[in-house]
């Protein structure tokens, strides 16, 4: 399934630019080990902007890590590997994939290996500031599973995000 959903983006990334590019916030992320993306964590993101360049060979990321109630400003930049993959370094090594994109959401497949070496599987779900309708948190919950990841470990944070828009 998963290999299916990255040949799609292979295909249909060159087309997504301008879907991609552009003001977003997290509206959902989700892991198979939830405590890193628990509050003031350092991998519960709060996306601002993404940014596609050189032809969508580099992808950068905006967001607010927020930890002791403060919410600190960080840009990652993300290459595209040969499998069509993004790799970034940030608390670890990280393999990125957009997996869904519309002009509405997108949908982010993350593997992040931190500095101990433990692995683990993310979602993150972008979207204009509006909450997920139950129809989307549904599919969100079925990709979750595939994923390996509980559905207690999915969280709708759009509610937490204190940062500056």
């Amino acid at each position: 399934m998963v290999k299916f959903l990255l040949l799609a983006l292979a295909f249909g990334l060159a087309h997504a630019h301008a879907e991609i590019e552009g003001k977003w916030v997290t509206t959902a992320i989700a892991a198979d080990n939830a405590d890193i993306i628990e509050e003031g964590r350092p991998m519960r993101l709060f996306v601002r902007e993404l940014a596609c360049t050189e032809a969508c060979n580099r992808l950068e990321f905006t967001f607010y890590i927020k930890v002791n109630g403060q919410c600190t400003t960080t840009k990652v930049i993300a290459n595209r590997q040969a499998d069509g993959q993004y790799r970034a370094q940030f608390e670890g090594d990280n393999i990125i994939a957009p997996v869904y994109v519309t002009p509405e959401i997108i949908i982010f497949l993350v593997q992040n290996v931190d500095r101990t070496g433990r692995t683990t599987n993310l979602i993150y779900v972008l979207g204009k500031g509006q909450s997920l309708t139950s129809v989307q948190y549904e599919k969100l919950e079925e990709f979750a599973k595939v994923q390996n990841i509980p559905r207690k470990n999915i969280q709708d944070i759009l509610a937490t995000d204190i940062c500056p828009k």
